[in-house]
């Protein structure tokens, strides 16, 4: 009894060892396809996230990213460089920013994705890390479109609109959404909608730094140029109050006067002066000549 239990125990775990599998995590599916030695390879189903599955010896699991992922462009750790456009008025800008997106994990589609894309790239994923052929497969079907789309979208408008004014920037970043979409299409065969989700966000857009440096010294100018007017202004206010004030003194000057007489309002300013205007009159003596 003991050695068929033994026996029973060894050909389970021949069996286990003999068997394909694969454990995807919360965030990944994987497509299986069948298919032994002597067999074609078939597809067989899909596998959900976070699931384990066991099949026959042969058999091969490609998996795939179930979230949402991302390109990057431009900065630190990014997955390339700041994409450059050319505006309406033909200045070449930069931009960097980010484009988030997700694979279309459908079972049905995710099997097209994989025969006609995923598979020719071996773009399926290393355990929980992108595989270096995932990076390629997105510089042609993500990278090239949203360089496309940035560039068609900044067509609509000047640079000095994208570089000051954040509305016409955030309209800027929904035409790039809104064109995404189609232009990744065109990089697949047939209809299946293999990304979708878009996601973008752009930085401030920057000019070449000759334009830059333009407008730091326009800035200057102006800045000076305003600094200049406004302590003009502010001697003609002080000249033009000065005016006022000595106006409205001479009106003072003239009431008095109207009400004293002459004589009246100059002996009342040197009374107000600390003055006596009453000074006493001595006679005129005139000497005799003999």
């Amino acid at each position: 009894m003991r050695k068929r239990t033994i026996g029973i125990a060894a050909a389970a775990m021949l069996l286990l060892v003999g068997c394909s599998t694969t454990s995807t995590q919360a965030d990944q599916v994987a497509v299986h396809y069948q298919g032994g030695p002597i067999q074609a390879k078939a597809f067989a189903d899909c596998v959900a996230p976070a699931s384990r599955d066991y099949s026959s010896i042969g058999d091969t699991y490609y998996v795939y990213p179930a979230s949402q992922r991302n390109w990057v462009f431009g900065g630190g750790n990014a997955d390339t460089g700041a994409i450059t456009f050319v505006t309406s008025d033909g200045i070449e800008m930069s931009v960097t920013g980010v484009g988030n997106f997700t694979l279309n994990t459908d079972c049905k589609t995710l099997q097209a994705f994989h025969e006609t894309i995923g598979n020719r790239y071996n773009a399926s994923f290393d355990g929980s890390n992108a595989s270096e052929g995932w990076i390629n497969m997105l510089q042609v079907y993500i990278a090239q479109p949203l360089e496309t789309a940035i560039d068609r979208a900044g067509q609509q408008f000047t640079y000095q609109q994208l570089y000051f004014d954040p509305a016409a920037k955030a309209v800027w970043e929904t035409s790039v959404v809104e064109l995404l979409p189609e232009l990744v299409g065109r990089q697949t065969e047939g209809d299946a909608e293999y990304f979708k989700n878009f996601q973008i966000t752009l930085q401030k857009p920057e000019p070449p730094a000759s334009i830059k440096e333009a407008l730091v010294a326009q800035q200057a100018a102006v800045a000076k140029a305003n600094a200049a007017k406004a302590e003009a202004d502010a001697q003609v206010a002080a000249a033009q109050a000065q005016v006022a004030v000595e106006a409205a003194e001479a009106a003072q000057i003239a009431q008095k006067i109207a009400v004293l007489g002459v004589d009246g309002y100059l002996k009342q300013e040197a009374i107000n002066n600390n003055l006596n205007p009453f000074q006493p009159t001595v006679p005129l003596v005139t000497a005799n000549v003999k």
